[in-house]
């Protein structure tokens, strides 16, 4: 009797044991298909939020007629803004100095692509370029990434240097598309698809269509 009753015990832990395992294996088999079914997106296609700038405040100065720009913790805002942005460049903090050219490009970021545009609510790639070369160097050029290309001089991907054009032949092999270069081989944009963002002149799509850098006459 009492080896009958150890034989039943016996075949229920098996019973139970084999439950287990068919849970855990069903459990782990989902767990892949979810995963697999998961498409990844590129850095080319992610672009990162807006750094907040809520500690920097406007005044109005009614009697001289002019804007003032007040910074609250002026050194934490730029570190905050030098890190973020040396983080996607893919350079140390320390080599970005130009406050004034990651503020901007943070306060267009994501900024979507319209063509003619020149607003918040959209812009296009040479509307955005003649904007940031107006307000962070206070350099004029003509609107039109085509007219552009023709009044600037040639630079060499290597020579590129912070605030030089980069020119792009993206439809019918003419000069149709320009963005403002940052450091290591990259540089900010209208794209598009993605509006406002930083790409890379060594993404296999942009190496394809890089026609030269630009810069304007002195």
């Amino acid at each position: 009797m009492h080896l009958i009753k150890y034989y039943q015990l016996l075949n229920i832990s098996k019973n139970f044991l084999w439950i287990i395992l068919i849970l855990v294996c069903s459990c782990g088999s989902s767990s892949k298909i979810h995963s697999s079914s998961t498409p990844t997106i590129s850095q080319e296609r992610k672009p990162v939020d807006k750094i907040s700038t809520k500690t920097i405040v406007i005044s109005e100065n009614e009697r001289e007629g002019s804007t003032q720009v007040i910074y609250k913790n002026q050194n934490l805002v730029e570190s905050t803004l030098f890190s973020k942005y040396a983080e996607l460049i893919e350079v140390p903090v320390s080599e970005l100095t130009n406050a004034k050219l990651y503020n901007f490009i943070n306060e267009w970021w994501n900024t979507p692509y319209k063509y003619a545009g020149n607003s918040r609510n959209g812009i296009d790639c040479s509307g955005f370029s003649c904007l940031l070369l107006k307000t962070v160097y206070n350099k004029e050029i003509i609107r039109g990434s085509a007219e552009m290309f023709k009044v600037t001089e040639r630079v060499k991907k290597e020579d590129l240097k912070e605030g030089d054009l980069v020119f792009f032949k993206i439809r019918n092999g003419r000069i149709s598309h320009v963005g403002v270069y940052l450091a290591n081989n990259k540089f900010v944009h209208a794209s598009v698809k993605y509006g406002v963002i930083i790409s890379s002149l060594d993404h296999e799509y942009y190496k394809k269509v890089f026609a030269s850098g630009g810069r304007l006459k002195e």
